[in-house]
């Protein structure tokens, strides 16, 4: 049997077996904070085709990483229920937006379709 080694050394396309020692898929991705020691769990596929959605694993139900192998805690009717990877959003969607133009009193008019800009572009209005 290989020895135990750090998160930090997954691989992609190792297995990954459930409590009973069962096969259930290989790494598809590590997720963590490399820098900051963090290793938040990983991603595993069937070997399907690409329209297969990885599964994630939260690290606290990874019992041993050995090389090549990712021993779960998990039954295998705990890990069929395992929930599709979601990956997550860097920066919430109202932060992307642009940030309106001001006109000269204050008022909003600089975005072609939002307050009203829409209208005034039609029919020529200023507010």
């Amino acid at each position: 049997m290989a020895d135990l080694v750090s998160w930090r050394v997954i691989e992609r396309g190792w297995s990954v077996v459930d409590a009973e020692g069962n096969e259930i898929g290989k790494v598809d991705q590590i997720t963590g904070d490399v820098e900051h020691d963090i290793f938040d769990g990983l991603t595993i596929g069937d070997g399907g085709t690409v329209l297969t959605r990885p599964k994630y694993v939260p690290s606290e139900h990874v019992a041993e990483i050995r090389e090549g192998l990712i021993a779960l805690d998990l039954s295998p009717e705990a890990a069929s229920r395992l929930e599709p990877y979601t990956a997550p959003v860097a920066k919430q969607l109202a932060d992307l937006a642009p940030a309106p133009e001001q006109g000269p009193r204050g008022q909003r008019g600089g975005i072609p379709f939002g307050g009203g800009g829409l209208l005034r572009m039609l029919f020529g209005r200023r507010p």
